[in-house]
């Protein structure tokens, strides 16, 4: 997004928007307290910057500082783990209807026996588009592919351990395979999923067509802004939204002509195709969804969208 764009945005609605770069923030001789901090996370390989930002976030929060969104919902992005943690703890029974387990090793998997059926679907705790995203449907297929998604071999390590069991007996090895994942039930039958984005009030769908002869439609590029939801499908994106609490918000959606299932959420630094091609959104009205025949601009919605959020939380 062109931050100037949206600084400009902020000052048509009244607002001041100051922007720092996360070095330039000074807990020693500045103060925070009491003031609203609008952030986004970072996808840098292997994550390091976005351990940085963590540090600079939670360090604004322990000095009183206002969070958008909340800092839980950075330690959820690319992170698997965490964000079904988050499902786990929802109030809202909606988004339950998929199971999902994290593990922190390999052994922890092996050494496990979750009531699950027998078709999982494996996720690596980071990354998008479906990558290392597989459908497991036998014993030796979970633990073949368990084993290779959490690999974390490092020779001197594996050096280490060898030569410190042999030399001390009550050591116990360390895992070689601490790369953090999830297992999640399987939905069958599906041939596509929506897309849903939400800036404040306005809902964007894009319909995602599976891969070919694939059970995924995250990253397939076989999209269609279909005008035509299916019935229910805006209403569950409401109920996830309000449940949430967030300014804007990224789903992905299935549904299987009875049930919808929420398979993932992010709430922030996520791709925004959706909305910058699409010619139309919805918005309820007077308790019934409308379509709104035109385009958007992203920064604009942006910055909307926390504005009325912002004012929500002062209202309350």
């Amino acid at each position: 997004m062109d931050v100037e764009s949206i600084r400009r945005y902020f000052g048509d609605e009244g607002w001041t928007l100051v922007v720092k770069r996360y070095p330039e923030i000074d807990f020693r001789n500045d103060t925070y307290q009491g003031k609203w901090i609008l952030y986004q996370s970072s996808e840098d390989r292997d994550l390091f910057y976005k351990s940085y930002i963590e540090d600079v976030l939670l360090g604004l929060k322990l000095q009183g500082a206002m969070l958008i969104p909340e800092f839980h919902y950075f330690r959820a992005h690319h992170n698997k783990v965490f964000m079904e943690i988050l499902r786990d703890l929802s109030r809202l029974k909606d988004i339950q209807n998929i199971r999902s387990k994290g593990y922190g090793t390999y052994e922890d998997f092996a050494n496990d026996d979750p009531e699950f059926p027998s078709e999982i679907v494996s996720k690596p705790s980071e990354g998008c588009g479906s990558s290392g995203v597989k459908l497991l449907r036998d014993d030796a297929s979970k633990r073949k592919y368990m084993r290779r998604l959490s690999r974390s071999l490092h020779p001197v390590d594996a050096i280490k351990n060898v030569v410190k069991s042999y030399v001390w007996h009550p050591y116990v090895k360390k895992s070689n395979n601490r790369k953090k994942f999830i297992i999640q039930s399987y939905v069958p039958d599906l041939e596509n999923d929506y897309k849903v984005l939400i800036y404040g009030d306005k809902y964007y769908v894009l319909l995602r067509h599976n891969r070919k002869n694939d059970f995924r439609a995250s990253g397939s590029g076989l999209f269609i802004f279909n005008e035509d939801t299916p019935e229910g499908l805006l209403d569950f994106a409401e109920r996830v939204f309000n449940n949430l609490d967030t300014p804007y918000l990224s789903l992905d959606i299935g549904y299987n002509g009875r049930e919808f299932f929420l398979f993932e959420f992010q709430t922030m630094h996520f791709g925004n195709y959706t909305l910058e091609k699409s010619s139309f959104y919805f918005v309820r009205e007077a308790g019934k969804w409308r379509k709104i025949q035109e385009p958007s601009v992203l920064e604009e919605e942006f910055v909307r969208s926390v504005v009325r959020y912002m004012n929500h939380l002062i209202c309350k």
